[in-house]
């Protein structure tokens, strides 16, 4: 295999890492903190009468902690509300204020003036296409790495006797 080939991926994957899309500083929230208000807002993938906060974070594909701590940054800029259903108490119901709501709308904006600007200028056709590779590429290193995963696994348990 071409050592160049590994080298250019592992660029261009960083690349994308360091570009961090933000969203205006004026709207004082982070990119992860605008998909969640999305979610909360029915927006989302795990959105209906079924759906639990507790699975956004797999939607999301951000750790538990990492929503909770975006919930508690939410809350205290006043964009969200958290209240404790009186009849079961591990359930809690999280909406939007009127500063959520509006913040959302202001980030939708900006997402998609910029969006449209990005699908104008790199082609439709172009988009799908990536779209798709970048679809296949993230299957391809998830499973990769859940490979190496159980093969770090197999390898601990075989160092520490544990077969």
């Amino acid at each position: 295999m071409d050592s160049n080939l590994k080298e250019q991926l592992v660029r261009a994957v960083f690349r994308f890492r360091r570009m961090n899309m933000e969203l205006p500083p004026e709207l004082e929230i982070r990119m992860g903190e605008f998909f969640l208000l999305k979610q909360i807002s029915g927006d989302g993938p795990c959105h209906g009468p079924d759906s639990r906060l507790a699975d956004v974070h797999h939607h999301l594909h951000m750790t538990r902690p990492a929503v909770s701590q975006m919930l508690n940054a939410l809350e205290k800029k006043e964009l969200i509300h958290r209240e404790i259903d009186r009849n079961d108490r591990r359930k809690i119901s999280v909406t939007l204020t009127e500063k959520g709501l509006s913040t959302l709308d202001q980030a939708m904006a900006y997402m998609d003036g910029t969006m449209i600007k990005t699908i104008s200028r790199f082609g439709e056709d172009n988009t799908r296409q990536l779209i798709a590779l970048l679809t296949l590429l993230a299957d391809v290193l998830e499973k990769v790495s859940h490979e190496n995963g159980d093969a770090l696994s197999a390898n601990n348990k075989g160092e520490n006797g544990l077969d």
